[in-house]
Order: C-alpha cells, then sequence, then structure tokens
C-alpha cells in the first residue's frame, strides 16, 4: 500500500475488524473490549495476513488514552466516594497494597526487577470500570447498595492509577542513574510531587476559573462544533503542556484536564461531545494493544503468567470478600465486591504501555498483562452467573418507593436520597420558566436541562437541579434520570429535539407522562409520538389573536 494511504488502511480494517470481532463478543455476552484486542492481535505483526503500521497506531492510540483519562477526570466525583468512604476507601486501599505487594513479590522471585514488579501490581490492582458497569448493569446490581460500594472501591483504585502513572516517570529516572539506590530514588520522587504540586497550584489557581470562563464564551454560541473543539484544545493543551513543563505523563495531564473540565456547569455536555470521539480512539487504543500483544512471550514465562492470574482470580477476590465481611456487610455484597474486582482492563493497560515506553516493564510482562486481561473479563460476567448474583431489594430500604431507591447517592446537596416526586424540564426560556414555577409549587423537585449557559449558572444553588446541555443528545437526558422521574415538560418549539426528547425517556420510563410542545400545526400531524398532548404555538397565537379580534371588533361594532 502507498505511505499516503497507511492512516486510511488502518481506519478501514482496524475500525471494520474492531467492529466485527466487538459484536461478536457482545453477542456471546462478553464485553467488546475483548473483541478489540482480538481484532488487534489480527492486523498486527505477531499474526499472519494484513499488518497495520505500528508507528501509526500507536500514534492514534496515544489519543485515545488521553481522551480515556480525560473521561476518568470528567466523571470523578467525590460525592459518589464519599457516600461509601466507611468501606470503599479503607478496603481498596488495603486490596490495593496487597496487590501491589504480591505483583512485586511474584516478578522478583521468578527473576524480574523490583521496579518491574511494582509496574505489574500497580497495572493488576486496578479493575476495569467499563467491564464491571456493563456487569453490574446486566445483573441489576449497578443500582443497589453492593453496586455503591463496587463504584467508589473502583474510584479508588483509578487514583492509585492515576498515582502510579505520577510516580512512574521517577522511578525510571531513579534507575538510570546511581544504579538506581535509595537516595536517587528519594529525591526523584520528591522533585516528581514538587512538580505535582505547582502544577496542582497553578490549576487550582487559575486554570478551572480560565477553563469555565473559556468554555463559557463558547457555550453562549450554541455551537456544537466550535464547544467541541473548544473542550479537545484545553483536553490536549493541558495534557501537552504538563507533560512539557511538569513532566508528567500525558495521560495524568488529561486526568487534570477532565477533573477542571468536571467541576463547570458544562461537564454534561463536555462528556457528551467528547464520547464519539472517544469511543472512536479508544478502540483504536485497544487495537494497539493487541498488535503488540505476542502469545510465544506468554508461552516463554508461563510462571508469571499463572502468578498474576492466581493473584487476579484468588488473592484478589478473597482479600476482597475478607475485607466487606470484617466490615459487618451481608455476604452478597462481600461476593458482589469481589467478583466485580477480579480482572483488570483498560487502565491496566495504560499503566504497563507507560511502563514499556520507560523501560522500566520487559516485552513479556506487557504480553501476560494483556493476556490476564483477556482471560479475567471473559471470566467476569461468567462468574457472575455461575454464583448467580443478581440485584435484589435492600432490607434497609424496603419502604422506599422503587423509584427513589434507584437514585444514586450523593445526587443532591444533602447527599441524601430526595423523596419529593421528581419533574424534568426541557428548555427554560419564557414557557419553561412558568412550567417550572408551576411545579414546584405542587411540591416536586424540578431538574432544568437546557443549553443557555446563563440561564443554568443563574439558577445553579437555587432550588432546582440543573443540568447545561442538548436535550437531544442521549447521554445528557439520562443525566436528568428520566427512569426516576413522574413528569416531563419538554418546553422548547423545536420539533426535532422533542422527538428525541421523547425517544429517549420512553426507552427508559415507558410510564413517565409527558406534555410537549411545538412551533408549527403540521408537526400535530406526525404519528411517532403516540397520544401526548402538545401545544402548539400556531394554535395559541391563533387563538389569543381570535381573541384580541374578538375584542376590538365588538368595540368597533358599538362605536359605528
Amino acid at each position: 500500500m502507498g505511505d499516503e494511504l497507511k492512516v486510511i488502511w488502518l481506519l478501514a480494517v482496524g475500525l471494520g475488524s474492531a467492529c466485527l470481532f466487538g459484536y461478536i463478543a457482545q453477542k456471546v455476552k462478553q464485553s467488546p473490549t475483548i473483541g478489540y484486542l482480538l481484532a488487534g492481535f489480527i492486523i498486527g505483526p505477531n499474526s499472519p495476513g494484513f499488518s497495520a503500521d505500528s508507528y501509526i497506531t500507536d500514534q492514534l492510540a496515544t489519543i485515545g488514552v488521553t481522551l480515556l483519562m480525560f473521561a476518568v477526570g470528567l466523571n470523578f466525583n467525590w460525592k459518589d466516594l464519599l457516600a461509601v468512604k466507611e468501606l470503599a476507601v479503607p478496603g481498596a486501599l488495603i486490596l490495593s497494597c496487597i496487590s501491589i505487594a504480591a505483583g512485586v513479590f511474584c516478578t522478583y522471585y521468578l527473576g524480574g526487577t523490583l521496579l518491574a514488579g511494582l509496574v505489574i501490581g500497580i497495572a493488576i490492582c486496578v479493575s476495569s470500570t467499563v467491564v464491571i458497569v456493563r456487569v453490574l448493569s446486566d445483573r441489576g446490581l449497578l443500582h443497589t447498595k453492593q453496586g455503591h460500594i463496587v463504584v467508589g472501591w473502583t474510584i479508588v483504585e483509578d487514583l492509585i492509577s492515576v498515582f502510579g502513572l505520577l510516580l512512574l516517570p521517577a522511578f525510571a529516572s531513579a534507575s538510570m542513574t546511581s544504579a538506581g539506590s535509595d537516595a536517587s530514588i528519594i529525591s526523584a520522587i520528591l522533585l516528581v510531587l514538587v512538580k505535582i504540586a505547582a502544577l496542582c497550584a497553578i490549576v487550582y489557581l487559575f486554570g478551572e476559573k480560565l477553563i469555565e470562563k473559556l468554555l463559557k464564551i463558547v457555550a453562549r454560541t450554541r455551537s456544537h462544533e466550535l464547544f467541541t473543539l473548544a473542550i479537545l484544545s484545553c483536553t490536549f493543551m493541558i495534557a501537552i503542556g504538563s507533560s512539557y513543563l511538569f513532566g508528567v505523563s500525558l495521560a495524568l495531564g488529561a486526568f487534570i484536564a477532565g477533573v477542571i473540565v468536571g467541576k463547570t456547569d458544562m461537564s454534561y455536555q463536555a462528556a457528551a461531545n467528547a464520547l464519539p470521539m472517544r469511543d472512536t480512539f479508544a478502540v483504536i487504543f485497544f487495537l494497539s494493544v493487541g498488535m503488540l500483544f505476542n502469545p510465544v512471550a506468554v508461552i516463554d514465562n508461563l510462571p508469571l503468567f499463572f502468578g498474576i492470574l492466581i493473584i487476579l482470580l484468588g488473592l484478589r477476590p478473597v482479600v476482597a470478600f475478607m475485607i466487606v465481611k470484617i466490615a459487618k456487610y451481608p455476604s452478597t455484597v462481600a461476593l458482589t465486591v469481589a467478583l466485580a474486582i477480579s480482572q483488570i482492563g483498560e487502565y491496566s493497560f495504560i499503566l504497563a504501555e507507560e511502563g514499556s515506553v520507560l523501560k522500566i516493564l520487559p516485552d513479556n510482562g506487557y504480553d501476560i498483562i494483556v493476556a490476564c486481561a483477556f482471560i479475567t473479563i471473559t471470566l467476569n460476567p461468567i462468574l457472575f452467573k455461575l454464583f448467580n448474583v443478581t440485584g435484589g431489594r435492600d432490607s434497609r430500604y424496603s419502604n422506599v418507593p422503587v423509584e427513589l431507591s434507584l437514585q444514586k447517592l450523593g445526587d443532591n446537596p444533602e447527599g441524601k436520597l430526595s423523596f419529593l416526586p421528581r419533574a424534568i424540564v426541557v428548555g427554560f426560556g419564557p414557557v419553561g420558566q412558568t412550567a417550572a414555577r408551576e411545579i414546584l409549587k405542587r411540591g416536586y423537585h424540578v431538574t432544568v436541562v437546557d443549553q443557555n449557559i446563563d440561564a443554568i449558572s443563574t439558577l445553579k444553588g437555587g432550588e432546582v437541579e440543573t443540568i447545561y446541555g442538548d436535550a437531544a443528545q442521549f447521554h445528557i437526558m439520562e443525566k436528568a434520570q428520566p427512569e426516576n422521574a413522574r413528569l416531563l415538560v419538554i418546553a422548547t418549539p423545536e420539533f426535532s429535539v422533542t422527538k428525541a426528547v421523547v425517544q429517549t425517556v420512553q426507552s427508559t420510563n415507558p410510564h413517565l407522562k409527558i406534555i410537549a410542545r411545538s412551533r408549527y400545526r403540521a408537526n400535530l400531524a406526525d404519528l411517532s409520538l403516540g397520544d401526548i398532548p402538545i401545544i402548539c404555538d400556531e394554535d395559541a397565537s391563533s387563538e389569543k389573536m381570535i381573541s384580541i379580534l374578538h375584542a376590538e371588533l365588538d368595540k368597533m361594532g358599538k362605536l359605528s
């Protein structure tokens, strides 16, 4: 193939293969990640046939890593963690320390270096959030007490992986100077910590306000393209700036960018706009991981391979189960946590890749981590099915209505469940404001969704919950939790938005009462919305016009 078409060939063959094998994995009740990794192996140099350009793939995969870590920072929520902090924080820290120690011991005992063992230890102590959320959702566990604990647990593991990314360059630098003496390692770590402290100070004092102002300026244009460009440019500028000025990895810089944007009013819309690009480049990242996988290296290092598998499928679940039981939680909660964390995934790959780039981790270590991820991700849903772990009502919430017990912890200022009936108002113009005031008078908890950033900023901290974003996008309406609402008022006159919103909410809550608005009478002939009551602006204007005409004509008639 010509050099000028290498990128096109990679996208055509790589994404096509990923789609095919991801679909097959999905059909057999596995994570699509397995399919992506397998597709990468097939188009890689370690299998016959077409071989994609590894240099170009690595460059595109770097974009994928950056966007993945941006998404981690964007979705990072201290409230979710604080809601289960009594168990998730100490439990995850204890388990991670034991996992890292076991990884170091296993690697060093089998002839590896301590630094290589440390990378492997950190890589195997972080579970795949993507796999966890999917499996818990499939089993009806995501919005249960144990689901909240698992999510909080993974947040702590993510933080540990971020801290590991932070320290890896310091360890690599120290290992190349003074023969890796204790003094050089300590000084390198201290230097990195000073740089990180300086970076955090700059971000806290200047970065947050500056980024928020810039995004608000762009958001006022109500242009999806400009807002997406603003998000991506901020992400990559912060990532590359952090890397070059402070010596941290691109992944860590992207995580910081995500945390900054996640604290603004525009976080939901930022996630919705970045999601398609993140998913596409994340697939390319998984393809690159699969391309580098060499099964021969695993066969040549079976003791290390089986050692890590024993840690992942034996030691970690047993220790997690014991920690939860010692905390006096039911066996169902302990078993859910134990099974959920018995796998590794995307962030393990990021850590392993960073270790390989820094020449800390040998090639066989990288291959073994990928192979272990293959096996543990595949086995995870099977283990849940084998142990018959499914969702059920927690006795402590037995008197709470179903629609309220499903609400996420930490969604309101008090961090408690709101027992008010919920209503959603899409569009906060004059019509939406009138509707919201009337609904509030009736004692409802109101969530407002609007693309006017100034209106959302004004409402923030008031008596209504606010979400900035385009309600026509599934990700935005998903954040409004229509499954827990009783009433939806669509106050925007754009009929295309109305149709998109209705299709989204009816798939999650078919019993939701909906009142909509349309600008034109012609839209009322559209039968796709069923029997939803629709207020037509043309009809309302006509009725008002007739009313005024009658009054004026009556006056004129009397005068004559």
